[in-house]
C-alpha cells in the first residue's frame, strides 16, 4: 500500500459544511471528496493543457496507477442527470 502524502488545508467553515452535504451523498469522507475532485481538476488541466511529466524523484516508490476521469466529472460529483 503506498503512503499517502499530508497536506493541512484550511478551509472557510461554511465550505467545510458544503463538502460534507455532498460527500455524505455520494457515500465518501470529505478526505476522499477532496481528493476525487483534485484528481478531476488535474485530468481536465491535462486534457487541456497535455500531460504533467513527473520527475522519478516526484513519483512514489509504489506503481499505484491513477484512472482518467469521465469528460463531465462534475456531473457526476453533483449526480446531474441529463
Amino acid at each position: 500500500m503506498m503512503e499517502e502524502a499530508r497536506f493541512t488545508l484550511r478551509i472557510h467553515p461554511i465550505l467545510m459544511n458544503k463538502m460534507k452535504h455532498i460527500a455524505k451523498s455520494n457515500g465518501r469522507s470529505v478526505n476522499k471528496e477532496i481528493e476525487q475532485i483534485l484528481k478531476w481538476v488535474i485530468d481536465d488541466y491535462e486534457r487541456k493543457c497535455g500531460r504533467i511529466a513527473l520527475d522519478d524523484d516526484e513519483m512514489p516508490k509504489s506503481k499505484t496507477e491513477i484512472k482518467p476521469a469521465p469528460d463531465n466529472p462534475m456531473d457526476m460529483l453533483f449526480k446531474i442527470e441529463k
